[in-house]
């Protein structure tokens, strides 16, 4: 027997051990018999690789499985393939954003919530499958909660026009089943026992509710993960941290500290004689993440550092001791700032509860909280609060409309978000002119929801397109769709060394803008003969260049196929390519405006008159006295509040669309998000435009007429008939 099925009958074994196994009959069952079916068991259950092998080997094929997050789609459609012994990409595939591993023959396919909601938008009864499984829906993602209402409406309907009627499962790990199953008509709920052991949780006391806003967790946890490793018995470690650069700063520490330990007296547990750290977080390449989940060599033990994803998405064998950080990066929306922020926030009690019961899967386990109580009590909301009430609605409200929902306010959430959010996107998506007053979908919004990219980078990059010049705005799209780029390490000589390295690329690409910058890295990396040495020498991280390669490809081939239709917008333009680069920015992101006010500060223009700061990490940082407008890409919020991804602009190229921002108040859309304009309503707001166009006209027309009864104009008038009166007088003296 070859070493790989060796590996695949192991597999097979192990499968047959987990919690849901003996439950396999009476699932498949349940599927058959209900239209939807909410499954619900502890993570670590078998729920996500089993139940999709159960039901294609009953007959019952083209199975769809959605995840949150790309990594548990890739990792899980790779252990799947591995189990039924199948080439990844044939029977058994995945799709995520920028990377399609499946074909028309796939049977069971793992993809991306956003990836199932473009399907749905290309196929809205979604014929090609008989099962979709919604899973890990307690994580309350916004494309999830989306699709939870998008397939109740769906299957509601009906199977018209299909040969079998299409099922929907709904898999949690701790998500409150009643109100599931009351959304979903009362539908039956399937419960898989769980098999835990029992944890023991400790709080260390090494954080409180004084350092929430303080990045000390990443050193403390550290510190706990040491003592961990130095004091306990054997078993792997797992623990919880925020984010990709603050992952690898813990595992550069963990790396300097275990060098230096001898093993014979540093070291309770004698059978441990080394650490294997780890790093796991969502941008990481597929080959990395497989090492996650192969055991440690014998004597060592592994320490696996990682994001959120390890909380509930993957489960990793050998598990007997978690560090809880008590963070977690969340996307919320700044109402300071009028914009989504990246936010390190206090994770929830049912989070920290998820984090815990990771160490008890094979045996008993202990989890090592670094905070103390008081910050539990007063820091830590009992539940996480939904996506979809806490961030932009923008991008899934121009896909409900394209799908021809157009009452947005009473769509079937499972949780409604506050109808503010609602009419906040819709009045972006006018100011990007993706619908038009009465709400319905312009012909360029119907161009923008082709893309897996935000609004505004859609808007600038078609404006590109239209213009014939898509090679300058295609790679910065891709290179602002991935990690940051950017080597920033944590030694000082490093770090001089990676300044100078940066410092050069800004001043091929003109030194004073970003975007710029960033298309000159793909530039340069994709025509070195070396790409990953030239990468190496800039300082520079060669697997972000190169999934932005990847995704360039890709974005070209979407607009290529959009560019053939007939009535594609088509516009000239004369300027250098910088020009070109920062008019077509203007247009996407006229939202993202400031203009210098005080010393280096700068004043947002969106209404809310934020003072922020250019980043140290920007080219123009240092700058801020040779500039006047600019706009930006993102917002980082600490005490201060950072702008980042930062160009210089003229006033002219925005003054047309800065009055956009304010030209209609989000409750006038009040009843554009019910779908209940009326012809009046209409006819007020036309009436009130043409109003608004003759206030403009008449001031203009008293600005020139001030202008010319000023005093300095009559002065010049004199001075200029004097003048024609001494040439008269001049002529006829000759």
């Amino acid at each position: 027997m070859s070493k790989s099925e060796k590996s695949r009958e192991t597999a097979k074994y192990e499968s047959r051990k987990l919690p849901i196994y003996q439950h396999k009959d009476k699932l498949i069952q349940a599927v058959k018999e209900s239209t939807f079916l909410v499954v619900t068991g502890e993570t670590g259950s078998g729920k996500t690789t089993q139940l999709p092998q159960y039901l294609y080997k009953a007959g019952l094929c083209r199975i769809c499985v959605t995840q949150p997050r790309r990594v548990a789609a890739i990792t899980v459609a790779q252990r799947v393939s591995h189990e039924m012994g199948v080439r990844l990409g044939e029977e058994v595939g995945y799709q995520v954003r920028f990377d399609d591993c499946s074909t028309k023959d796939t049977m069971i396919k793992y993809m991306t919530d956003g990836c199932m909601l473009r399907e749905i938008l290309a196929d809205p009864s979604l014929s090609q499958y008989s099962i979709v499984i919604l899973d890990e829906a307690h994580e309350r993602s916004l494309n999830t909660d989306v699709l939870l209402g998008l397939l109740k409406k769906t299957l509601s309907k009906g199977s018209r026009g299909r040969k079998t009627p299409l099922k929907l499962v709904v898999m949690s790990a701790t998500l409150e089943t009643e109100k599931l199953s009351s959304f979903y008509e009362n539908c039956p709920v399937f419960m898989i026992p769980g098999r835990t052991y029992p944890v023991t949780e400790k709080f260390c006391n090494l954080i409180g509710p004084k350092d929430k806003d303080s990045s000390v967790y990443v050193k403390e946890a550290v510190k706990v993960t040491l003592d961990v490793h130095t004091n306990e018995t054997a078993g792997d470690i797992l623990v919880f941290l925020t984010g990709q650069s603050e992952i690898e700063k813990a595992c550069d520490l963990l790396f300097e500290k275990a060098e230096i330990l001898d093993y014979r007296y540093d070291v309770h547990d004698q059978t441990v004689e080394g650490l294997l750290i780890l790093p796991l977080y969502g941008s990481m390449p597929t080959d990395q993440q497989r090492q996650i989940f192969q055991p440690a060599p014998k004597g060592v033990r592994k320490c696996v550092v990682a994001t959120n994803i390890a909380a509930t998405s993957l489960t990793i064998d050998g598990i007997r001791y978690i560090v809880d950080s008590g963070f977690v990066k969340q996307l919320n929306h700044n109402s300071n700032v009028g914009l989504d922020i990246l936010e390190v926030v206090p994770i929830s009690k049912s989070e920290a509860q998820q984090r815990a019961g990771r160490a008890g899967r094979t045996s008993a386990g202990k989890c090592f909280r670094i905070y103390n109580k008081d910050f539990w009590d007063t820091c830590m909301p009992e539940y996480t609060i939904p996506e979809i009430q806490r961030t932009s609605l923008t991008s899934v409200i121009l896909t409900l409309k394209c799908l021809g929902i157009h009452d947005v306010i009473r769509f079937p959430y499972l949780d409604c978000p506050e109808e503010r959010f609602i009419l906040t996107a819709l009045k972006q998506l006018y100011q990007y002119d993706a619908i038009d007053r009465r709400g319905q979908v312009t012909r360029l919004g119907r161009l923008m929801v082709e893309f897996p990219l935000p609004p505004n980078l859609t808007r600038a990059l078609l404006k590109a397109a239209a213009l014939e010049c898509e090679d300058v705005m295609l790679p910065v799209a891709a290179m602002l769709s991935v990690e940051n780029i950017f080597i920033r390490p944590g030694k000082p000589e490093g770090q001089k060394e990676a300044e100078i390295r940066h410092k050069e690329i800004a001043a091929c690409a003109g030194g004073s803008n970003d975007f710029l910058m960033l298309l000159s890295v793909f530039e340069k990396c994709r025509a070195s003969d070396n790409p990953s040495a030239w990468c190496k020498e800039h300082w520079i991280h060669w697997r972000a260049v190169k999934s932005a390669f990847s995704i360039e490809s890709q974005l070209r081939e979407i607009l290529l196929r959009l560019k053939q239709q007939k009535d594609f917008p088509h516009e000239t333009f004369e300027g250098s390519r910088s020009e070109l680069l920062r008019q077509c920015l203007c247009l996407g992101y006229f939202t993202n405006v400031a203009r210098r006010s005080i010393g280096k500060s700068f004043c947002t223009m969106d209404g809310h008159g934020t003072s922020v700061l250019i980043h140290p990490s920007s080219c123009l940082f240092g700058q801020e006295l040779h500039l006047d407008w600019i706009i930006f890409h993102d917002v980082l919020v600490t005490s201060r509040v950072y702008v980042r991804t930062v160009c210089p602009i003229r006033y002219e190229w925005v003054k047309d669309l800065l009055p956009k921002l304010h030209e209609i108040d989000v409750y006038e859309l009040s009843s554009v998000a019910r779908e209940e304009v009326t012809d009046e309503e209409m006819a007020q707001w036309e009436k009130k435009e043409a109003a608004k166009r003759q206030a403009e006209t008449t001031k203009d027309a008293a600005k020139k007429l001030e202008k010319r009864n000023g005093e300095s104009s009559i002065t010049e008038a004199r001075a200029r008939y004097l003048e024609r009166k001494q040439h008269r007088l001049q002529r006829k003296g000759t």
